[in-house]
């Protein structure tokens, strides 16, 4: 059983381990310019401090019009007081990071963890660029 002291000792824990800075969000609808550039905007913006690491070392084959791509996992870590909390389907872009090559990559949110004894919240996402 865990005690609120404990989880609160846990939480801050997870928090000193956030050394990257993040931004979710949805996206918008699309729109034309004259000039045919198309801008998707983002809504609702949000940013704030995260942890990223790999789900796995492995990349997991899927079919896209008959092309088989890959995936490319990730966990992105997020305090557990962190409102509006993070949701399936929204985008997440690595600001800033300890590891360059992060920097600017976008994932999409597969999943998040919800519950009472969570340490962090924790998003399943995959590489979308």
């Amino acid at each position: 059983m865990t005690t609120p002291g404990a989880a609160a000792g846990a939480r801050l824990l997870a928090e000193s381990l956030m050394t990257s800075t993040i931004r979710y969000f949805t996206l918008g609808e699309p729109t034309t310019a004259a000039d045919g550039t198309v801008t998707i905007p983002e809504v609702d913006p949000q940013r704030c401090p995260g942890r990223v690491r790999p789900a796995t070392m492995r990349d997991f084959p899927t079919q896209v019009v008959g092309e088989e791509v890959f995936a490319s996992n990730y966990v992105v870590a997020v305090s557990f007081s962190q409102v509006p909390v993070p949701q399936v389907k929204q985008h997440v872009v690595i600001e800033t990071s300890p590891d360059p090559a992060l920097v600017g990559a976008e994932l999409q949110i597969r999943q998040v963890s919800i519950g009472d004894n969570l340490s962090a919240r924790r998003m399943l996402c995959y590489k979308v660029s």
